[in-house]
């Protein structure tokens, strides 16, 4: 029976390097690994499970890291993936967790990222050494990393054009804004709301802005013991855990501060559907007393009652360009290291036209 050893004296190299090309756990010069490879299926020595993807050089298989599993734009977002994955002969695969060291045990050909902040986290850990072909969805982060990536972006100063000109065009003046960050934030959802918004509000912007984050709420000892109940019953950290919970806590800031705004733009759509859920049990009816619109046009929204306004992001289609763009890198193509990704106003029955 073929040995590693016996790859590793054929090939010249030490054990440890046939390892590392083997399981793709750790850098390896192209040539080297090439060389390795080749001894390898020589020899006739394929380890097991991997023999057929040792002898085509591919797993078949992306992996998709994302922790955020309740999150339904996500779910859109990876079947999206897995289609057009399967148009190519590929496989998905899901990971929930945020332990970076699993992908060294998972038999992939190169991962996706959810977002700029955890490709670079990952840039700068694990991935300094373990170097598979990585693409990232983008929303327009400052975020810089540590190598070139190539991400799928969305334009967020775009997307929060269009959620504000449709509530003026219905006739909304005072307009709130509702995130899940302090308003000192640099998420680029808060900094081209402000912008818009600058004329109407002047110094006066942050009494419109309900950051649901505790620096913000600091000095809110209501909303603190509203927030320690919902916490016991649910079982979480609100604020760590669930854009849904976050949104229930923003619609109670709501009410309590006496925001004067007509409608309330949300950070996303699950957010949203948590505003919609507790301004109900307050007995403040959407959209007859406030207008909500929410941002990604995920498949939930089409599940709340009244039927969500929402600027969609369309996850589906982003998914699927990270896939292609990936696929397009494996097989040596060039590929752009900024792509863009549709946005579109989706209506539904959130938004009141005021007289």
């Amino acid at each position: 029976m073929v040995t590693r050893k016996e790859v590793a004296r054929k090939a010249g190299v030490s054990v440890s390097v046939v390892s590392r090309a083997m399981n793709n756990s750790g850098y390896v010069e192209a040539e080297k690994k090439k060389r390795i490879l080749e001894v390898a299926d020589k020899l006739g020595y394929y380890p097991h499970p991997v023999a057929e993807a040792l002898q085509k050089r591919r797993t078949k298989q992306l992996l998709f890291f994302c922790k955020d599993l309740r999150n339904s734009f996500y779910i859109d977002m990876y079947q999206g993936m897995v289609e057009a994955a399967g148009k190519r002969d590929y496989m998905m695969v899901f990971n929930g967790s945020m332990d970076f060291e699993n992908i060294r045990n998972t038999m992939i050909d190169g991962i996706i990222m959810p977002n700029e902040v955890i490709t670079r986290h990952y840039l700068d850990t694990v991935g300094k050494n373990y170097r598979l072909p990585v693409v990232s969805a983008s929303y327009g982060s400052p975020v810089r990393f540590s190598r070139s990536v190539p991400r799928v972006e969305i334009d967020m100063e775009k997307v929060m054009e269009l959620a504000v000109k449709e509530l003026r065009a219905n006739g909304h003046r005072r307009l709130a804004l509702a995130m899940p960050y302090p308003f000192r934030c640099t998420d680029v959802r808060r900094l081209a709301f402000c912008s818009l918004m600058e004329e109407v509000y002047g110094d006066r912007m942050k009494d419109y802005y309900i950051g649901i984050h505790r620096e913000d709420l600091a000095g809110d000892s209501r909303i603190l013991a509203f927030l320690e109940e919902e916490e016991r019953e649910n079982g979480m950290r609100l604020l760590e855990e669930d854009f849904f919970g976050k949104g229930e806590l923003a619609a109670q800031l709501f009410v309590e501060r006496k925001i004067d705004a007509t409608a309330v733009v949300a950070f996303n759509d699950e957010f949203a559907l948590g505003m919609c859920k507790r301004f109900h049990a307050l007995g403040i009816r959407v959209p007859r007393d406030i207008s909500l619109i929410g941002i990604d046009g995920s498949s939930a929204r089409k599940y709340q009652d009244p039927c969500l306004t929402s600027v969609g992001l369309f996850p589906e289609k982003q998914g699927a360009k990270c896939v292609n763009v990936l696929l397009d890198m494996l097989e040596g193509k060039k590929v752009k290291y900024i792509s863009g990704s549709p946005v579109k106003l989706v209506k539904g029955e959130s938004v009141k036209k005021l007289d």
